[in-house]
């Protein structure tokens, strides 16, 4: 029987958003790298990155890292398009230093592009009551005044956890996620599914700011 193949990714553009100077304790600028998919017609977003668990703003270099393990081996072999058509490697990365060098923040990627950068934190509450943040720069240093600020935002489930969610367009918001998420870091095993540390990707509608009919979870 022949074998089945999958088709290429046809990658029709790139987003590169950049983060807030403080939103961690590096000092060097950090992304959110959005490639924009065709897929059945329609165009959908998705973030690149290593892993798939916390919140992870990326430096330049770890873009071309993410790049060079995944989607530009890809282009070799025709397993990824640029716009409909065959491109190198070298072309490939290209493209992504020019969307680098255009980068955006991420109310301007909102507002004109469609593109709604959202962190989204997860956790049991009380697991959490007596958790503390490792880095000096926290804003907040522990749960309890992480929860004394933004727990009215908090959506509390059945099972006792707390949702909450962050809209990174808006001032502040990309600090809290990264802090908040580093917490939960310390205080879960990386690999337990009882707690939930990730940023989504939604198209939302330039004129109205709706959100949009589909969610991108992170690649």
């Amino acid at each position: 029987m022949p074998s089945e193949t999958s088709s290429p990714i046809n990658e029709i553009d790139r987003v590169v958003i950049h983060l807030p100077d403080d939103a961690m304790f590096y000092s060097h600028r950090s992304y959110l790298p959005v490639a924009i998919d065709l897929i059945d017609g329609e165009q959908r977003p998705t973030l690149l990155r290593h892993g798939d668990r916390g919140i992870s703003y990326m430096a330049q270099y770890e873009i071309f890292s993410v790049l060079c393990s995944d989607r530009a081996q890809k282009a070799v072999d025709h397993q990824l398009l640029a716009a409909g058509k065959p491109v190198t490697p070298e072309r490939y990365l290209g493209l992504w230093r020019t969307a680098i060098a255009e980068s955006v923040t991420a109310a301007v990627a909102k507002a004109e592009l469609g593109i709604h950068a959202v962190a989204v934190l997860r956790a049991p509450l009380a697991a959490m009551s007596d958790a503390k943040s490792s880095w000096t720069s926290c804003p907040f240093g522990t749960f309890a005044r992480f929860q004394a600020a933004y727990g009215h935002l908090f959506k509390h489930g059945d099972d006792g956890t707390f949702t909450l969610e962050l809209d990174l367009a808006i001032a502040g918001c990309a600090q809290v996620a990264y802090y908040g998420a580093s917490m939960m870091c310390n205080k879960f095993d990386r690999s337990s599914s009882t707690w939930q540390a990730g940023i989504l990707i939604r198209r939302v509608d330039t004129r109205l700011h709706q959100a949009g009919l589909f969610e991108v979870a992170e690649a």
